[in-house]
């Protein structure tokens, strides 16, 4: 059988060879299998040749050299322009030097003041203390004397040209900011000078692919100059010229996944158009993937990777073969993408295809728009600009109400779906291979919506103790009844909440809270609530009016006006049932002149089953010496102040005698929390003690004994 993908099987081997790595060894044993298949079966040879060059490519892991307790000095390349956040600026690369040893993943630098703006500069270099997440690392940089610009870009390099342009927008930039930026990201890809606020709109709308500059803007554009040269009568001249953009388009706009696939497809379609050799849409797609990867094999577990290839083939592998192609690339596109944003950002935005087949035509406009203000700078196209900005915004807030949060899909039911419909790609033709792959891609989807119901409820109360990094986040829950304390945050992270708090809630089948309660008004504390209280439905929140104030706690009263959630004022005592939780809630009566906001903490008392928690915020020694006599021994203690020296005093733990102590506190911290004197002295008192730094998310279930069980698989 003749089929219309023939190089869907060498993506299958090198994806294959990528997740098996090995090493050197291990590829050339798989490449001497191959030449001896040779002759026996040709096609099984070439599919083993391009499992040895997976393995051969594969990539390894970093050696971990970040450190905590000395400076690191950073060298990148700029690649962009700094993105300002609400209290700091960020500047991504791709790689960097520490202390002048390669470094092969992206880094963020993080400046908490005013950066110097980028003209010509080719590098930056900064000094500061390296973190690592994962396989991305980050740097903060607190002084402008520790960061330094270098070098200067040629002036022949695409990516100066696309500078040059962005300098004279910038003239624009005070009067008309949003629309100078949409131009910067729909034209020259820079979507770093994005606002929050746009972004966030286009992502409930499920259209933020059409935000930036991506495989659709250079598909429109090699179509306007293909036809431009053949309605002319140049029809070789168009197919040179389209190898010359799709060579000149990755440089000038930057190698981001989706350009870098369209780019090699239209390379592809032009140089199978020059030497007569006609190819299929299909074909385009396997082999723009495999070249992708072959060039950068990282972009194998990359969001934007999949997301990218994902979405162009739902179109052309499970809509095409239908006669209605509207609908069924709408309905191809939802089965695609939504597994793929469920497992990435915990989000779904149904009718998003639908919002974006309405949005491209306007998103083409604009793209026309902006090209032409780079070339002419007439300012009435920049208010045309905004008059169809103005109606994309429109047409995104019709669709928001059909996106939110939810539970995401179990990697390996991700890894099996789309196997699958790699095989059904592979291996059938036309509607059946469409009818194949829409049901694999069916399987990571069906598996979220069962993991979201089957945790909707607990058979026994339960306590968690979500590891949120440096902060607080503590879920109680008894049936189908839900209790937050606490939501954790980072300083100058406006999207904690969505990024962090959101998705561990949402993977426990949290879809209501019946009570949200804030300890204290630090950010550590308090910066993930204002996302729960408007994407979940919440019944109450309770907070202790003294000390609230600064900036987290605005949010919060801006997150309470908006989702109207009832609050209640806890000056003195407080309590409620919820399921099987009896809930006390009390803070000391007077302030503090020392730690005024730490020592307003609300402490918490749960009991459930005849066993007793306490939850103790941030309070200090001056607050536990007035609460002392207040406090009735506990099963278990969440330890004050995560730890910290200041807190933790005989006068509270002779009064709440725990058996087991929990402290909350981030990997590698600034802070040294928790402190060793703490550590020494609860185990001094033979208190079992376990920390959301070394264990992750500690789960307590409670009968008539308490379970401890930590989960390894949480974000660190």
């Amino acid at each position: 059988m003749r089929h219309d993908a023939p190089a869907a099987l060498p993506l299958i081997a090198f994806v294959a060879g990528l997740l098996l790595k090995g090493g050197v060894a291990t590829a050339f044993a798989f490449a001497v299998v191959s030449a001896l298949m040779w002759r026996l079966n040709r096609r099984a040879s070439i599919a083993i040749a391009f499992v040895a060059l997976g393995v051969f490519l594969a990539p390894h892991d970093q050696p971990q050299i970040a450190v905590s307790d000395r400076f690191v000095t950073i060298e990148a390349p700029i690649e962009s322009d700094w993105s300002a956040r609400d209290h700091f600026h960020v500047l991504r690369a791709s790689h960097f030097l520490a202390n002048g040893a390669p470094v092969h993943a992206p880094i963020g630098i993080y400046a908490r003041f005013d950066p110097a703006p980028i003209v010509w500069q080719a590098v930056i270099r900064v000094e500061g203390f390296l973190r690592r997440t994962d396989d991305r690392y980050s740097i903060a940089v607190k002084s402008s004397r520790l960061m330094t610009y270098g070098g200067r870009v040629s002036p022949l390099a695409p990516s100066t040209w696309n500078r040059a342009i962005e300098q004279r927008l910038q003239r624009y930039a005070a009067t008309y900011p949003a629309e100078v930026a949409m131009i910067d990201a729909l034209v020259l890809g820079r979507g770093e000078r994005l606002s929050d606020d746009a972004k966030e709109n286009f992502r409930r709308g499920g259209t933020y692919h059409l935000l930036v500059f991506s495989g659709l803007q250079i598909a429109l554009a090699a179509a306007v100059i293909a036809f431009a040269l053949r309605w002319a009568g140049a029809p070789r001249v168009s197919d040179w010229s389209l190898i010359a953009f799709a060579a000149l388009a990755p440089p000038f706009i930057g190698p981001t996944a989706s350009v870098s696939r369209a780019s090699v497809g239209i390379a592809l379609y032009a140089i199978s158009r020059v030497l007569k050799r006609p190819t299929s849409f299909e074909n385009l797609w396997c082999v723009a993937a495999l070249v992708r990867l072959i060039i950068a094999p990282r972009d194998l577990t990359d969001p934007a990777f999949h997301l990218t290839y994902a979405g162009a083939g739902a179109l052309i592998f499970i809509g095409k073969p239908f006669p209605s192609r509207w609908v069924s690339y709408a309905v191809a596109a939802e089965l695609v993408i939504t597994p793929l944003t469920l497992f990435h950002f915990h989000q779904f935005a149904l009718g998003g295809s639908v919002t974006t087949i309405v949005l491209t035509p306007i998103i083409f406009v604009m793209l026309i728009v902006g090209s032409l203000f780079c070339a002419t700078e007439i300012t009435l196209l920049l208010k045309l600009m905004r008059a169809l900005n103005a109606v994309c915004s429109f047409l995104n807030d019709l669709s928001a109400p059909l996106s939110g949060f939810f539970a995401a899909p179990p990697p390996p039911a991700l890894a099996i779906g789309l196997i699958a419909a790699l095989v059904a790609i592979a291996t059938l033709r036309d509607k059946r291979r469409a009818v194949a792959a829409a049901l694999a891609l069916t399987i990571p989807t069906t598996f979220a919506i069962t993991r979201h119901v089957s945790q909707r409820t607990t058979r026994s109360p339960q306590i968690a103790f979500l590891d949120v990094g440096q902060g607080d986040a503590i879920l109680l829950r008894s049936g189908w009844h839900n209790v937050l304390v606490d939501g954790g945050g980072r300083i100058g992270d406006a999207h904690f909440g969505e990024t962090v708090l959101l998705p561990l809630l949402v993977d426990r089948g949290v879809r209501r809270l019946d009570i949200v309660m804030l300890s204290h008004a630090h950010p550590d504390h308090c910066g993930g609530l204002p996302a729960v209280l408007e994407q979940l439905r919440v019944s109450e929140l309770w907070i202790n009016p003294r000390r609230f104030r600064e900036e987290c706690a605005g949010e919060m009263l801006e997150a309470v006006r908006d989702s109207g959630t009832p609050v209640r004022l806890i000056r003195k005592d407080a309590a409620a049932q919820v399921g099987e939780l009896h809930i006390e809630a009390f803070t000391a009566q007077r302030g503090f002149r020392r730690a005024a906001e730490n020592n307003s903490s609300i402490v918490v008392r749960v009991e459930a089953r005849r066993r007793a928690f306490l939850l103790t915020g941030d309070i200090e020694r001056e607050a536990e010496a007035e609460l002392a006599p207040r406090i009735r021994p506990v099963d278990l203690l969440k330890v004050p102040h995560h730890g910290s020296r200041s807190s933790s005093t005989p006068a509270l733990l002779d009064a709440a005698r725990p058996r087991v102590a929990v402290i909350s506190c981030g990997a590698k911290n600034w802070f040294g929390h928790p402190h060793a004197s703490v550590v020494n002295t609860l185990s001094a008192r033979h208190i079992q003690l376990w920390r959301t730094d070394e264990n992750g998310t500690i789960d307590v279930i409670v009968d008539n004994a308490i379970f401890c069980r930590p989960q390894f698989d949480t974000p660190r």
